[in-house]
């Protein structure tokens, strides 16, 4: 249960960081000023998401970890190589310091207690440390540097990051290996609170020390998950789960070299870069490189327990594959209509939405009644709750009293109130009695049934509320493909799938707790049933 604890306070704290970043950014000498040659906004924008996320990542894990020893130097790596990117921010840094800064956290990193023994060679064996270190080495400074150039657009690194740690969490929770999974499980937290502020149009950036701390994560977390002794995956998998943003930094650099430029020259070259010459918006290719992401950690998954070979090809045939449809794409009738549509795109509503638009004005108040009732509904799921949960509930019940003024004045209080209710009820749901092993007659069926109404409520209010513009933005995209992988990996458990089942629907009543706070300033409805929830659960506590 740490791990949708560790899941849901980095969320929660990065939502609350970064406006906070936002407001001190001109301050630290943390804005991104347009830069014609190789950046798309033209307006300045803040660089200082990539604080909050780094705060949201490290609080939970530190706490919740049970064996912090264990990762001591992946987070003095991790600490390193985000101290760089902070500096790199502030001061533009020579590219010779700031690799140097990352070699230091890399070597930190490889030196702690990481133990590489299965070093994916084609059959030949394991390499001596001599080789392998030095390999492992290279590819995590190579995605390091890869997630940081690959982070062009709105949304971009953050989103293709998050999928790739979700499938990093996947194979380290079947491996055994649950520190990695709420290591993981954090980081996909703290980006789910970012990606609030940067889908497109961004009003912050995460800057170096963000996408550099984003890609060292990865990387690391990728070879701990594959080299784990319980582990039977191939450890070419570890390249594949980034396997995008390796292919879209070797590729712009040999682009480079063919043109005899510096590999390191910036330009405009970069997928993302390509996607927006075809035609595509903003937007639209952002979604495409969340798909193309899904894509290929789809076949990572299909592929996981084959050869070195057979998964090295797999990999090589989604890199020609992906380039040569880009390259045919370039010179066909499509690009050329995608650029006249781009020229003259006007935003149409959806006619069938339009007719449910009561939902705009009443949809924040049916999602409080939603929200009331699910938690109640999984706190009677229950039979017995410990009684040192009665002192914790009533304590929250007089906060929620006293705040009932400060939270609407300030949403710090309104969203503590939400987060903290969806948290306990779905812990006592799950850790009280499991949640993902009650029959349908015990109340499962009903749960997830208000769970299935209560999103479609929120899709239907959300793309409502965004100025009335019935179309899916790169968020609900990427929402979308976390659900849909999500829903297929439970239905692959057999009895473990406890956790997995308590942070999908953890996620689902955070997102709809985030829509109250953000769009509603009284929501009463949701604070009696916060109170109502607590005095239940307080009570059933003692009798």
């Amino acid at each position: 249960m740490e791990i949708a604890i560790s899941f849901a306070l980095a969320l929660f704290l990065s939502t609350v960081f970064v406006p906070v970043a936002m407001r001190y950014a001109s301050v630290l000498g943390l804005v991104d000023e347009p830069d014609g040659e190789r950046k798309i906004h033209s307006n300045p924008i803040p660089r200082c998401g990539g604080i909050a996320i780094i705060i949201a990542v490290f609080v939970p894990t530190l706490f919740w970890l049970g064996d912090v020893a264990s990762l001591s130097g992946f987070f003095i790596g991790a600490a390193i190589i985000a101290l760089f990117g902070f500096l790199d921010d502030r001061h533009d840094l020579n590219y010779k310091w700031k690799f140097a800064g990352q070699i230091i956290g890399v070597s930190v990193f490889l030196l702690g207690n990481v133990e590489i023994t299965k070093t994916p060679f084609l059959g030949i064996g394991d390499l001596t440390p001599w080789l392998s270190y030095p390999l492992m080495a290279l590819f995590v400074l190579g995605v390091t540097n890869a997630v940081n150039l690959s982070d062009g657009l709105d949304g971009l690194a953050a989103g293709s990051s998050l999928l790739s740690l979700g499938f990093i969490g996947y194979l380290s929770y079947v491996a055994g290996e649950l520190s990695l999974t709420l290591v993981a499980a954090a980081t996909m937290g703290g980006l789910l609170g970012f990606l609030r502020f940067n889908t497109h149009p961004a009003s912050v950036f995460m800057g170096d020390a963000g996408s550099q701390f984003l890609g060292f994560v990865a990387a690391c977390l990728a070879i701990l998950a594959t080299q784990s002794a319980s582990s039977a995956v191939s450890p070419l998998i570890a390249v594949m789960v980034v396997g995008l943003p390796i292919l879209d930094t070797l590729a712009v650099m040999l682009l480079r070299l063919r043109d005899g430029q510096s590999p390191f020259h910036p330009d405009k070259r970069h997928i993302h870069h390509q996607f927006l010459t075809l035609g595509l918006l903003h937007y639209q290719s952002v979604a495409a490189l969340y798909v193309l992401n899904f894509l290929l950690l789809t076949i990572a998954f299909f592929m996981r327990f084959e050869s070195d070979l057979l998964v090295l090809f797999s990999y090589l045939l989604f890199c020609m594959s992906t380039l040569g449809v880009i390259a045919f794409l370039k010179h066909s009738a499509f690009a050329r209509r995608r650029r006249a549509i781009r020229a003259e795109v006007t935003e149409r509503r959806n006619l069938w939405l339009r007719r449910v638009g009561w939902i705009y004005s009443h949809g924040a108040l049916a999602i409080q009644y939603l929200l009331g009732v699910i938690w109640l509904a999984l706190v009677f799921s229950t039979e017995k709750i410990d009684l040192s949960m009665s002192g914790i509930s009533f304590a929250i019940v007089i906060i929620t009293i006293l705040t009932w003024k400060a939270s609407i004045q300030s949403r710090f209080y309104g969203r503590f109130l939400l987060y903290s209710t969806s948290v306990f009820s779905i812990f006592i749901a799950t850790y009280q009695h499991d949640l993902s092993q009650l029959s349908w007659g015990e109340g499962k069926v009903f749960i997830d049934g208000l769970l299935l109404v209560l999103v479609v409520f929120l899709a239907l209010s959300i793309r409502m509320t965004r100025r009335e513009l019935f179309r899916l933005d790169t968020q609900d995209v990427l929402v979308l493909l976390l659900l849909l992988a999500s829903s297929v990996l439970v239905v692959g458990f057999d009895s473990g799938n406890q956790v997995l089942s308590a942070i999908i629907r953890l996620a689902v009543l955070l997102y709809a707790a985030e829509y109250i706070v953000g769009r509603e300033k009284n929501f009463s409805i949701a604070k009696i049933f916060t109170i109502a929830t607590f005095v239940v659960i307080g009570l059933m506590g003692i009798f």
